[in-house]
């Protein structure tokens, strides 16, 4: 939603109604993930994207109709027999898809939760008593206020999940919600301002990580070297964790591959909730590493958390590859998936 905000303040100034149409559901191979939107605009503008092209220009109708005075409605596509003829998805998915009509205050409301860092849970009512209502549930408030405390607890527990990924639950006997968090960015502190860390930020950047770069050499920790990065410290790690408040959405990355800075590092970082620890260097480094870590209090087990050597084993040497490796391994780890080929996984 937040991504499409451009076009619904530019349609809505303009004085145009607006429709959206949201991936509910989601199963086999789709072209879209569940939380995918599509919004149009009573002049006929769109954008946004619901399915690879296969079922849009349906959805385009639904939502044209709804505008017109139409009521929120739950679709349903999947594989056809006849995909010359038929409206379905080529790729042998299914997709439950809600259209409804987009209220832009509710949308502003969402970018200011995003640009003050705010969870919140975008909550809406597919069948039942409200249907096609939408809600926004915080920590503290919920908009429009006149809710029911079944749908704010239900979004609150999501909230505490610090789980990003939509999901439809019954709330009651006749009544479906669609809960979507909407969570401030994962946090991605980069040790060691190296070649491969100039890459690194890049990646980390473009796949939405705010993204701190720390190093106690000026020659290494610099705007110039680092234009992307969110922040660029330069002082001792160890020192920068204790005022960067990492928690369990803070990824860690050591790149130094020097003793002096690694090791202190380690040493606080393992002692906090970061949901990834990984430091560059050989098998021989790592075990090398644990043996003298002992003297920091880091016992075996602590350093069982330690993703070392960094990164999935793609035969990557140059500092891109070995940063695109490391990329690879930290969207992995926070998928809760292991890497690997596509082609040699069983049906989705």
């Amino acid at each position: 939603m937040i991504d499409l905000l451009p076009e619904i303040r530019a349609w809505s100034a303009a004085g145009e109604e607006l429709a959206v149409a949201t991936v509910v559901r989601a199963s086999g191979s789709t072209p879209r993930p569940v939380g995918a939107r599509m919004i149009i605009s009573s002049e006929g503008r769109m954008a946004g994207s619901v399915s690879g092209g296969c079922v849009e220009t349906t959805v385009y109708e639904e939502m044209m109709d709804v505008l017109q005075g139409g009521t929120p409605r739950l679709l349903h596509f999947g594989i056809t027999e006849d995909m010359i003829w038929d409206v379905g998805l080529a790729c042998g998915g299914t997709i439950d898809v809600f259209v409804q009509r987009l209220d832009p205050a509710l949308a502003e409301v969402l970018a200011r939760s995003a640009a003050a860092k705010e969870p919140v849970v975008l909550a809406t009512v597919l069948v039942g008593q409200g249907m096609g209502q939408s809600f926004l549930v915080g920590r503290q408030q919920v908009l429009p206020a006149a809710t029911d405390e079944a749908l704010a607890a239900a979004a609150r527990e999501i909230l505490a999940t610090r789980s990003d990924r939509g999901v439809v639950q019954a709330l009651g006997p006749d009544r479906e919600v669609f809960f979507e968090a909407f969570l401030p960015p994962l946090r991605m502190i980069v040790i060691g301002g190296v070649h491969t860390a100039i890459h690194l930020t890049r990646f980390a950047k473009e796949l939405g990580f705010e993204v701190i770069v720390a190093d106690p050499r000026a020659k290494f920790a610099n705007r110039e070297r680092f234009p992307e990065a969110d922040e660029v410290l330069q002082e001792w790690p160890d020192e920068a964790l204790a005022h960067l408040a990492v928690d369990e959405s803070t990824y860690v990355v050591l790149l130094t591959h020097d003793p002096k800075i690694d090791e202190p590092t380690l040493a606080a970082v393992l002692k906090t909730p970061a949901a990834y620890v990984g430091a560059i260097g050989s098998r021989g480094t790592h075990a090398g590493r644990g043996e003298r870590m002992a003297s920091w209090g880091i016992t075996p087990e602590d350093l069982e958390r330690v993703y070392g050597p960094i990164g999935l084993d793609i035969g990557g040497r140059s500092p891109q590859e070995t940063a695109l490796a490391i990329i690879a391994e930290v969207v992995a780890v926070k998928n809760g998936k292991s890497g690997g080929f596509l082609r040699d996984k069983g049906p989705r």
